[in-house]
């Protein structure tokens, strides 16, 4: 380059002009262009082809300004030569990649929304470069790493959003310089750490939201002073401490929400003057106690009152749905009452909100008969549970006006009468609980109408009559209860086609009868199956190896025959096997030794034969079970089988012979010592009853069959099985005394609950219920009957029913507590060790086969109001062996030391 004087410019002039060009060039809308590209270039995938028209070769002006200002979601300012980036909106495109750094050098953007994505990686902080940013929204995305604190400057950000994603980390001290904020989202993170006090000093704040994340400690009272505060949202945290009185006072609270924390007081009564407001309440699993406040019912905004899994007292305040706005109302899983008929007048209150969707009462002190103002409520009424109270009296039919439901619960309360053929008019009801009642009668027919309905619920009932085939209809169900009943006849094929049972098929504890239906095979996704405890009859059906899901399969207490099938070895999933307690014959399968992941298995009490495994679950003594069975040998040496002999195979005429005299012999053998036991049994009944009468020495057998109880019965007698009702505690169980009432009369009971958590505490339980069903003598404790069934958790729960003796234990007398407490006498004593020993001798020596009891001790004697000894608890109890002399052996003939360990017992 030259002077017009024809002087060349000097290189340090060119270098200035370059200098100059490149600094332009850094300033100008090229730089922004730049920028798009380069986030493009993070992205992976683009599903909407949004960022299509993102293209650098397709620019009508020198520096590209016409096309990136034209581009997808792209706002630019200023005219087309010399525009900037003001604006990238994105939101929901389903792009995938991460998010380029090269976004700092828009200096001029003031809006970032990439929300509702699949972004990954951390959020840059090169953009705290975007110093004009006033909108930054970056949820809903799968962002990880913790917050950068460069964002702290950003002096001018009024909304921050970055909820939904999986950032970590605290939240960090240079945020306080974001006073300008109105609105900020964290939500559903694991941000971890305090609320900051300074959060107060974000006056113009509209909504604080920092639901489920990990934050902990209490909330700052400071937070009170963001008087436009509308929306504060705490829920699903791990917030702890007394809610200070000021945070009841923003009177600007729309959205108020500290539910599932740890949060301790009660609510201001004037609540509702302070938030006048509120729209929604929400305080659910927290600890807050007292009444929930009357005031509420003076509210003329409110619409959502959620307070379950609380501790609020007292009653449902009777005018709560005065106002008519409520659309949820949630109380459930508290401590509230109702005793008098007036204590339900909440529920005509209720019937003036005509848009009542919601209504949760479940899990209270809510007692009397159900008022027919139940009735009256929303037909918008979506969910009913009144479940877990003591509510008597009968559903009302016109329960089925509700023709929106979805979810109704009423279990676990004391409604008695049928069910309602009208609830078969339900048609969008997903959920069905009616268990835990005295519903009697058959199980509607009109219930096969609801083909919406995903769970079933009937159990622990008095239901009666066969299973209704119209369940067949119900195509959707993935949950069906009905056990615990008094359930008859066979089971219709149709239950066992609905091929979208995949929870559970519990029909148990019913008097069903026939054989296992061969279409139980569709139920090929189902998890757990239970037949157990009917009297269903002929073989395990080898379809039942199509259920390749099955994790628990319980068909014990039933008339099963014939051999398990191999086809069964399809089951590889399963946990639990229970077979016990039928006529299964044949060899236990070895299939059984390959499932890794079963940890129950219950064989016994049928007629198995050959060899037991060795391998697998019969390599551990606590998970298997095979007493009672009738030639069982080898298998691990603690189940004390013989070895298996090797058979006999007869050959040359000698080995015919020796063969012959062997069965000869223990045949022969076999009949003579049977004669001689029954002569001397016989022989000694007759010294015993010289006057040729029943000869049983004092037994006292029921005619009557044993009665039908459930868990809610023993529950409500033992008053929730309260420390007050408490009789004792043993090894493997405790002992309340239960008062039942039946027609009009109250009768005292023992009932001894087994606590499942200890290692052997099934073992007694069996133990006990073999022992007990051999026995009836008027010097041993009656059993009344057996409960085995769920609680109200769905935790296994057994128990058995005694007669109560009301003078207690032996041991009480023999060391009293208290002064009151009379000494025996010396005459006592020995009339007590005579009623000892004549239930000791009924039990070695009057019964075939004989009992040990294996654990006699001054606590397991019992003494009547005419201080009569009971012997009880047979928990340790064995079935002596015929050639068994004084020890205590089981049926498996296993030899061990019985009892309470170092015992012994002091003289009497």
């Amino acid at each position: 380059m030259e002077s017009r004087h024809g002087i060349r410019l000097p290189a340090l002039l060119k270098f200035i002009v370059l200098l100059f060009f490149i600094n332009t060039c850094s300033s100008s809308p090229h730089n922004d262009l730049l920028a798009l590209l380069s986030f493009k270039s993070f992205i992976t995938q683009d599903p909407s082809s949004a960022l299509s028209s993102w293209n650098a070769l397709n620019n009508n002006t020198s520096n590209g300004t016409q096309s990136f200002c034209g581009w997808t979601g792209v706002t630019c300012s200023g005219p087309l030569s010399s525009g900037r980036v003001t604006a990238l909106r994105l939101r929901g495109l389903g792009l995938v990649g991460t998010i380029s750094v090269h976004l700092g050098n828009l200096t001029h953007l003031q809006a970032l929304d990439l929300s509702d994505n699949k972004l990954e990686g951390e959020i840059p902080p090169s953009l705290a470069n975007c110093i004009m940013l006033q909108n930054l929204n970056l949820s809903i995305n799968l962002l990880s790493g913790t917050f950068p604190s460069t964002l702290g400057r950003l002096s001018k950000l009024a909304v921050l959003s970055i909820g939904v994603t999986k950032i970590s980390g605290s939240i960090p001290s240079s945020f306080a310089n974001l006073t300008a904020l109105t609105f900020f989202s964290i939500t559903n993170n694991y941000v971890h750490g305090e609320i900051s006090p300074w959060f107060g000093n974000f006056t113009q704040l509209t909504v604080l939201n920092f639901a489920i994340n990990m934050m902990s400690g209490r909330v700052p009272p400071t937070l009170s002073k963001l008087t436009y505060l509308e929306v504060l949202g705490l829920t699903s945290n791990k917030l702890e401490g007394v809610m200070h009185p000021s945070l009841f006072n923003m009177s600007a609270l729309v959205l108020l929400n500290f539910g599932s924390n740890q949060l301790t007081g009660s609510f201001p009564p004037d609540i509702v003057f302070t938030l006048p407001n509120l729209k929604l309440l929400a305080a659910f699993y927290n600890e807050f106690e007292g009444p929930i406040p009357s005031s509420l019912s003076n509210s003329s905004t409110l619409q959502k009152i959620i307070l379950h899994g609380n501790r609020f007292s007292g009653l449902i305040p009777p005018n709560i749905g005065m106002n008519g706005h409520l659309t949820v109302f949630e109380v459930g899983n508290n401590r509230l009452q109702a005793v008098k008929p007036r204590d339900w007048d909440f529920l005509t209150s209720l019937a003036n909100c005509s848009n009542l969707m919601s209504f949760n009462i479940e899990l209270n002190n809510l007692s009397g008969v159900l008022p027919n103002t139940i009735t009256n409520l929303s037909l918008e009424l979506q969910d009913l549970y009144l479940g877990g109270n003591q509510i008597a009296g009968h559903v009302p039919a016109s329960v089925g006006r509700y023709y929106k439901l979805r979810s109704l619960q009423f279990s676990g309360n004391l409604f008695t009468g049928t069910i309602p053929s009208e609830i078969g008019k339900l048609s969008n009801l997903h959920n069905l609980w009616l268990d835990e009642n005295s519903f009697r009668g058959d199980i509607p027919l009109s219930l096969g109408n609801i083909t919406q309905l995903n769970l079933f619920q009937l159990s622990s009932n008095y239901l009666e009559g066969t299973i209704p085939a119209t369940i067949g209809n119900l195509s959707m169900l993935t949950f069906i209860d009905i056990s615990n009943n008094l359930l008859s006849g066979q089971i219709p094929q149709e239950i066992v086609s609905i091929s979208s049972l995949s929870k559970s098929c519990n029909l148990s504890k019913n008097a069903l009868s026939g054989s296992i239906p061969p279409q139980i095979g569709r139920l090929v996704n189902l998890g757990i199956l239970d037949l157990s405890s009917n009297k269903l009859s002929g073989e395990i059906p080898s379809t039942l190896g199509s259920c390749i899901e099955l994790q628990f399969l319980y068909l014990q207490g039933n008339l099963l025959q014939g051999k398990i099938p191999n086809d069964l070895s399809a089951l590889k999933g399963l946990e639990v096997l229970h077979l016990s307690d039928n006529k299964l014959s044949g060899s236990i399968p070895e299939f059984l030794e390959n499932f890794k992941l079963l940890r129950s298995l219950n064989l016994s009490f049928n007629q198995l034969s050959g060899p037991v495994p060795k391998e697998g679950i019969f390599s551990n003594e606590s998970s298997v079970l095979l007493t009672s069975n009738g030639a069982l040998c080898g298998g691990p040496i603690f189940f004390h089988f013989p070895a298996c002999a090797s058979p006999v195979v007869p050959g040359s005429s000698a080995q015919q012979r020796l063969f012959h005299i062997l069965i000869f012999t223990i045949v022969g053998g076999f009949s003579f010592v049977t004669i001689c036991v029954a002569t001397c049994y016989y022989i000694n009944k007759l010294r015993s009853n010289p006057d040729g009468s029943s000869g049983d020495n004092g037994s006292t057998f029921a005619t009557e069959p044993y009665q039908r109880i459930s868990y809610a019965e023993l529950s409500m007698a033992t008053n929730s099985f309260s420390e007050d009702n408490l009789l004792g505690r043993g090894n493997f169980s405790s002992v309340y005394k239960g008062i039942f009432s039946c027609g009009g009369h109250s009768t005292n009971w023992a009932v001894k609950v087994l606590d499942l958590r200890q290692r052997r505490a099934n073992q007694s339980f069996v133990s006990e219920c073999n022992a007990l069903k051999r026995i009836q003598h008027r010097k041993l404790v009656k059993v009344i009957t057996v409960c085995d069934s769920l609680d109200h958790n769905g935790e296994e729960f057994k128990a058995l029913v005694f007669e109560f003796i009301s003078h207690g234990s032996l041991d009480r007398w023999l060391h009293p507590s208290t002064d009151r407490m009379e000494r025996l006498s010396l005459v006592q004593r020995l009339s007590i060790a005579l009623d000892v020993a004549e239930a000791l001798e009924y039990l070695h020596h009057r019964i075939i086969p004989s009992i040990a009891h294996c654990d006699i001790k001054p606590s397991n004697i019992l003494l009547d109001e005419e201080m009569t000894a009971h012997i009880g608890d047979f928990g340790l109890a064995k079935i002596m062996n015929t050639g068994a002399t004084g020890q205590c052996l089981g049926e498996s003939s296993s030899v061990g030391i019985k009892g309470t360990i170092g015992y012994l017992a002091p003289g009497m």
